[in-house]
């Protein structure tokens, strides 16, 4: 055994994060930790890594149990250059592949350390970046891969990842993904990526939104879906058939009584006694079955009707265009002015109903490519045209188009001109409490955020869709229905993503790279795909030989 979690439980106040949480983990052992935003998953990891202490339960981990965890926001601070930093991670200690630990307690040595750091970084994306280089002076989102990196050449006993893959764009979540399969470290994941869960683990830890106790399913992520799904029917089944058959007992019994009644009271002539006695038999008869009914219904043991939230729908009708609807970029350089990056210069036309998906790596510039389609941010040079009849509703990655400051009921009030009434409406149809109307925007996660400009859009009947990586901070209902949005929607989409299976949905009519400031058309994004995974187990092969 590597940990054992021993009824733990945390609270906030009145609020029980976690109720009765106990499973162990055996060495090797891979699992997914799923279940609604806001159900104590972070807090549960945090307990397993030392980092709070729950209120009642505890943790068990094996003498010498070396634990690693990774936050959502893992990032850096530090004056070292990226070498020195790794080295200091990885004093010595090599990677081992799952077979190797499975054939013998001890590591093999295949590369150097400075060919391991090469391949590590070149799974992350991080081959042009030299070793001598500050890490002060990368962008965030490189910081984040050298943090993850040091992580995994310090070649941990237990790895705790809190959504290792809302940060990494395609090519490296493929990698990353391939290179913990192949490492035979204990691991707990929680992810909204459900392809990278199929592949990844073999066990589903679910937290239960209602009971904020832990369900264990064995199998991929999607077995457990399968699971999930036949439980709630067959509960809702039983808790049916239950509540017809007691009914139907009860109804018996009525009449069983009714009969009791007639019976006992029957008169019949002076001349037909057997009669009167066969009737007033039967009345006795029927009262003693009524009571045993009656005893039946109460030792029944009564079912709970399942508890299940309501079915969350974004229901965005797109205002249907009567004039010029469609984007153009001509010759536009895209960028800051005091900034270190330039795109371009783009020429495109994105016509209306168009399904656009614009891949590459992290920091490359895709959220500012697509600021400026959809005209929050003005072209260095060319020219950027947005047809009149378009509405467009942008959910950036970071959120930046949010007053933070403002609540929530006055955002909407302002923004999607409404009145007070239609504002809690649509609040509460995006799953807002109406005792949560006054919070501000600040102090909602970023899942919440997600779902109060989807609101925006919802309100406004936005014919175009800008959605830079919609799926980070959504839950499985939430990506769900954002699913269906995009399936079925008949305006514009222009995505940002590395999420394959709702890229899958999505079904992309063009794909487009940007790489090194150019904006290239692919063939198409299946073969985009096919090449990431390819290049992917070409490293990890290296890494592993």
């Amino acid at each position: 055994m590597e940990i054992k979690a021993d009824h733990i439980c945390k609270s906030y106040g009145a609020i029980t994060i976690l109720k009765d949480i106990s499973f162990s983990l055996e060495r090797g052992q891979k699992v997914g930790l799923v279940g609604n935003n806001g159900v104590g998953k972070s807090t549960l990891l945090k307990i397993l890594a030392g980092i709070i202490k729950p209120d009642d339960g505890s943790v068990i981990v094996r003498k010498g149990l070396a634990i690693s965890y990774v936050p959502q926001d893992a990032s850096l601070i530090t004056d070292e250059t990226v070498y020195d930093y790794l080295r200091r991670e990885a004093p010595g200690k090599q990677l081992a592949t799952s077979s190797e630990m499975a054939a013998k307690d001890g590591y093999k040595d295949s590369y150097s350390f400075d060919h391991r750091v090469e391949l590590i970084l070149a799974g992350f994306g991080l081959s042009k970046i030299k070793g001598n280089q500050p890490i002060n002076f990368l962008s965030p989102g490189q910081k984040s891969k050298v943090f993850m990196a040091g992580i995994l050449l310090s070649n941990p006993d237990l790895l705790l990842l809190d959504e290792p893959t809302n940060n990494l764009d395609l090519p490296a979540l493929i990698w990353l993904e391939g290179f913990i399969k192949q490492l035979g470290i204990t691991s707990i994941i929680i992810s909204h990526d459900r392809l990278f869960l199929d592949r990844v683990v073999s066990k589903i830890f679910e937290i239960n939104w209602h009971t904020r106790t832990l369900r264990i399913t064995k199998g991929r992520y999607s077995d457990y879906l399968v699971q999930v799904k036949k439980e709630r029917e067959r509960q809702r089944r039983e808790y049916e058939e239950q509540r017809e058959e007691v009914k139907r007992l009860v109804k018996t019994v009525r009449v069983k009584k009714l009969k009791a009644i007639r019976g006992s009271h029957f008169q019949g002539s002076d001349h037909d006694k057997f009669q009167r006695g066969f009737k007033r038999d039967r009345a006795a008869k029927s009262g003693k079955t009524a009571k045993a009914i009656e005893k039946r219904i109460e030792q029944m043991e009564p079912m709970e009707k399942p508890v299940e939230r309501d079915v969350f729908r974004i229901p965005i009708r797109p205002l249907k265009p009567g004039g010029s609807r469609s984007i153009i970029l001509d010759q536009a350089a895209v960028g800051y002015s005091d900034g270190d990056f330039r795109i371009g210069p783009v020429t495109i036309t994105i016509s209306y109903g168009s399904r656009v998906v614009i891949l590459g790596p992290n920091g490359i510039g895709k959220s500012t490519l697509l600021k400026t389609m959809g005209g929050e941010l003005k072209p260095l040079a060319g020219r950027v045209e947005i047809g009149r009849a378009l509405v467009v509703g942008n959910l950036m990655q970071e959120h930046d188009n949010l007053p933070r400051q403002k609540s929530i009921k006055d955002f909407l009030m302002q923004r999607a001109n409404t009145n007070l009434s239609e504002a809690y409406n649509l609040a509460v149809k995006f799953g807002f409490r109406a005792i949560e109307m006054d919070k501000k925007i600040s102090s909602l996660s970023p899942g919440a955020r997600s779902r109060l400009l989807l609101a925006l859009f919802s309100s406004l009947s936005a014919n175009v869709l800008l959605l830079d990586e919609p799926t980070n901070h959504l839950d499985l209902e939430a990506l769900e229905a954002l699913e269906e949005v995009v399936t079925h929607y008949k305006g514009t989409i222009i995505l940002i993503s590395h999420d394959r299976h709702f890229l899958q949905k999505f079904q992309p009519t063009t794909t487009y790279l940007l790489s090194e400031g150019k904006l290239i058309r692919q063939q198409s994004f299946e073969a985009y795909l096919a090449k990431a995974e390819r290049e992917a187990k070409r490293l990890i092969r290296m890494l592993t030989v």
